[in-house]
């Protein structure tokens, strides 16, 4: 039987040429409650050129796409396709027995946002579990400062030491803050089953960077302001608030906006019938909450 990785790779040996493929989700992670359910494989793939990727795929693999998101990819301006975070989805492309959603992000923007939280859109997307299939040393280095910058944060949200399970579940919801999703399609438990279900992942990567006491993380908020991410930092250093508000309010205001903007951009995308069905999905499984 084939690995998640293995399947992954398969299924984009026809594709162009990227830089990077990370998968996430729980089609490659499990989350608690979708133990039944046979999930999208989600993936980001980090490219050169945002466009001509797309140019190219659509020769190559024009099934990928519905009639309307083939034009939108091959006309739309660049700063079209890069609004909402710089990345373009495509949801319910089939392969052997699975479907797959890709996101596609130009590399340059990929570690741009992971190193100064400027959309925090994938930068949040990083910090959770995921499977990396594909990379080279750089997109290495930024995912791991990103997580480095991601506990930084979440130790800055506490006043006292949090039980360990509490801790990762702050740090899994840093990128929900002022989602407009979240109260509408999303499950309102997705951030806990997440945390939930990926434990083992939590423990190894985040666990090592923390100092944990009878299952009670230690807070040290003793580092310097200077290591946070450029755009963070300067949020921070021009608002007279509270640490917490301050970081509460920027992840806000960038969740919120990135969200928004990309839900309409997935229309054209993805097409206006897959991002129907994607949304009528969405909105079934959490009725059943």
């Amino acid at each position: 039987m084939e690995t998640p990785k293995e399947n992954i790779l398969k299924f984009m040996s026809n594709r162009p040429n990227c830089a990077g493929i990370i998968g996430y989700g729980s089609g490659v992670k499990p989350q608690v409650g979708q133990e039944k359910r046979k999930p999208q494989i989600d993936l980001i793939v980090i490219v050169k050129d945002l466009k001509a990727w797309h140019k190219e795929n659509i020769k190559r693999n024009p099934k990928d796409y519905a009639f309307s998101s083939k034009l939108f990819f091959r006309f739309a301006p660049t700063k079209w396709l890069k609004a909402g975070g710089k990345i373009c989805y495509m949801t319910y492309i089939p392969f052997e027995g699975h479907k797959y959603k890709i996101g596609t992000i130009e590399e340059t923007d990929f570690l741009h946002d992971l190193k100064k939280w400027e959309t925090f859109y994938m930068a949040g997307r990083m910090q959770k579990p995921i499977l990396i299939v594909k990379a080279t040393k750089e997109i290495e280095l930024a995912i791991e400062y990103n997580r480095q910058a991601g506990v930084k944060v979440t130790q800055l949200m506490y006043d006292k030491n949090p039980e360990i399970k509490d801790f990762y579940i702050t740090l899994a919801s840093l990128s929900y803050i002022g989602d407009t999703r979240m109260g509408i399609a999303e499950n309102p438990d997705k951030v806990q089953n997440i945390v939930l279900g990926n434990l083992d992942f939590y423990n190894e990567i985040y666990g090592q960077q923390l100092q944990i006491k009878n299952d009670y993380v230690q807070i040290k908020q003793n580092f310097s302001l200077e290591t946070l991410p450029d755009d963070l930092k300067e949020y921070i250093d021009k608002n007279d608030q509270p640490i917490k508000d301050k970081i509460t309010s920027f992840l806000t205001a960038k969740n919120k906006s990135q969200s928004m903007t990309q839900t309409l951009k997935g229309i054209f995308t993805t097409g206006p019938v897959r991002s129907i069905k994607y949304a009528a999905e969405k909105l079934k499984r959490r009725k059943r909450k």
